[in-house]
């Protein structure tokens, strides 16, 4: 983690924009190279990143001046206002501890973590544990980076997520309610999720139905693996990139947890979970069916079949869950990572 391999990828992403494309699908090159990174595979990075920023879009122009304290709440979830939250962000990290901008950015940033399918968050998580591991001028930039996309395609969803309920997360999840079955399937998972906003009472009822009073990475393991549960039942009907961020993003909660005062925890758990969520009622349609049972693939089996897969969601998953597992033993965790490598190669 603290070679230049990272640097160099970073260096590159930092000129292109957070998304791309007519769909403006996001920028996962950022995120890919610190899972591979971490997952000690600093030899596979720079090819890895000469095949993927062909797709990308260049950076937008700079902002003349960046957002101040008066006009930063009406720029929550402006896409178009990138630029000057970047701006903002990197004034940010040059001027104050990153630790200390973390620390007060991404609690107000966590109410909005869904936005744009929960990138922005996952994008942050990968951001903070670089910089983390070394403290070098293009990690600075890219925790500024991944707080400006977060708060840009910020988007809230219905009711605060206090987590005082009496189910458990397998419960809770199973107890979801499901799109209206004449929704239209849209292509983005954002506007799968917009559709919440069709059933939100229904949706803020369930979401406050699961109660939590232990440690918070259990919490965040336990979400993975329903999602993850979710993603081998759904996959083949079309929930696979759905879902599979049902997995990362509760793990980028993870990452992000020690950048977090004690008091901002339970509130970042409940958003976390309230993302989670809805990404299971956009697309977790098959809540029952069993799943059945394989071998226990190896750290370094998984790890090459999601190189030669080349996908950036296979990458991610693929760190993730190898993360969620050293501590769960949850095998499905690594079956939804096998899968999609297998999913989404070429």
């Amino acid at each position: 983690m603290t070679s230049d391999a990272l640097d160099d990828a970073l260096t590159v992403f930092a000129a292109t924009a957070p998304v791309y494309g007519s769909l403006g699908l996001a920028n996962h090159g950022p995120m890919a190279a610190e899972a591979l990174a971490h997952l000690g595979r600093d030899d596979a990075i720079a090819a890895w990143v000469e095949r993927y920023r062909r797709r990308l879009d260049g950076a937008p122009p700079p902002a003349v001046r960046p957002l101040t304290e008066a006009d930063w709440p009406a720029a929550l979830g402006r896409s178009d206002r990138f630029p000057e939250w970047l701006a903002l962000f990197e004034r940010e990290v040059a001027d104050r501890p990153p630790a200390a901008v973390v620390g007060e950015w991404a609690p107000r940033l966590l109410p909005g973590a869904v936005g744009a399918a929960t990138h922005g968050l996952i994008r942050t998580g990968h951001a903070v544990r670089a910089l983390a591991a070394a403290d070098t001028p293009p990690r600075r930039l890219e925790v500024a980076s991944g707080l400006a996309f977060w708060a840009s395609s910020y988007v809230e969803l219905p009711g605060p997520p206090l987590l005082i309920g009496h189910e458990g997360v397998p419960e809770a999840l199973a107890d979801l309610p499901y799109l209206p079955e004449d929704a239209p399937r849209q292509v983005l998972i954002s506007d799968m999720v917009a559709g919440i906003a069709d059933i939100a009472d229904e949706f803020e009822q369930a979401v406050a139905s699961l109660g939590w009073t232990g440690e918070a990475v259990e919490l965040l393991d336990r979400l993975a693996a329903g999602g993850a549960l979710a993603y081998l039942r759904n996959a083949d009907a079309g929930g696979a990139i759905g879902l599979l961020h049902a997995v990362t993003s509760p793990l980028a909660g993870e990452l992000l947890l020690p950048w977090l005062a004690d008091e901002d925890r339970d509130a970042a758990l409940g958003y976390v979970w309230q993302a989670a969520a809805a990404l299971h009622v956009a697309y977790d349609i098959d809540r029952h069916s069993p799943v059945a049972g394989r071998g226990i693939p190896t750290a370094e089996a998984l790890v090459d079949g999601a190189l030669a897969c080349g996908d950036e969601h296979a990458i991610k998953l693929t760190e993730a869950a190898l993360r969620s597992y050293d501590r769960t033993g949850e095998p499905m965790l690594l079956w939804a990572a096998a899968d999609s490598s297998e999913r989404l190669a070429g």
